[in-house]
């Protein structure tokens, strides 16, 4: 338990270090502007595995970076101005629902996982085919009130705390399980509360209290996610920008 716990803060403390050193350096930030989201990142993408799909619109680094994707890369990628996504707002329901059709008709047992902002563009159609099609689906969403409006459409919505890790945490793990049941779509409402502490301060005081963690190993963390995100941003500075493989899998090959 005590190694998940340290590997949920690892997550959720690397996002943000990540997010703050792209904005100490002027780097472009389209990618980032997630602070304070780093528990929704987390609490969902830990149930996720190499079988599972995800998608986001322009504030998606911190969702690569929770789903295991090398920081490295993730940094490179932005030094680079290599910001590959969907439209910013409109394609990324349906866009997850394809790898939820994919994942059921190979019967990977995969789940896909859109996180949608304030439920953009097609929400409400990829809703409709997910739910008609008990596709393995769950889509994230912090616009208040979606969770009552998929109630018609037979899908579950479930409203949590998009600051509380452990909230998250156990509302998309059954979430997933359904999914991968057969049980199809699943929408998780997050709300971000004011005036409460930061995620991560949270966090920390939760497992402080009950004991779970030290404090010193909170911050061996810190340290340790501080020199990853310090040596992978200078990587990217003298590496190649290969531009060979801009052209693949763009157009069909006859």
């Amino acid at each position: 338990m005590t190694d998940a716990l340290r590997g949920a803060y690892r997550v959720m403390r690397t996002i943000r270090a990540v997010e703050e050193r792209v904005r100490a350096t002027g780097e472009p930030a389209c990618g980032t502007q997630y602070a304070g989201e780093e528990a929704l990142a987390a609490g969902i993408c830990l149930h996720l595995d190499r079988r599972d799909a995800i998608a986001g619109t322009h504030r998606r680094h911190g969702h690569r970076i929770a789903k295991g994707v090398d920081v490295r890369a993730v940094l490179a990628e932005i030094r680079h101005h290599r910001l590959v996504t969907t439209d910013t707002l409109g394609g990324v329901p349906l866009l997850i629902c394809g790898a939820a059709i994919a994942a059921k008709q190979q019967h990977t047992g995969g789940v896909g996982v859109a996180f949608l902002g304030d439920g953009p563009g097609t929400t409400l159609e990829a809703l409709t085919l997910a739910s008609a099609w008990d596709l393995p689906v769950i889509f994230v969403t912090e616009n208040p009130g979606y969770a009552d409006r998929v109630a018609g459409l037979g899908v579950p919505g479930v409203v949590i705390d998009g600051s509380d890790f452990f909230a998250v945490h156990e509302a998309a793990g059954e979430a997933v399980g359904r999914a991968r049941d057969g049980g199809g779509p699943t929408l998780l409402e997050a709300g971000f509360p004011r005036h409460v502490d930061d995620c991560l301060q949270r966090f920390r005081t939760r497992v402080t209290d009950t004991g779970e963690l030290r404090e010193q190993v909170l911050d061996a963390i810190d340290a340790e996610v501080a020199q990853l995100v310090q040596d992978s941003a200078a990587a990217p500075k003298s590496a190649p920008d290969d531009l060979d493989d801009r052209g693949t899998d763009v157009y069909v090959s006859y």
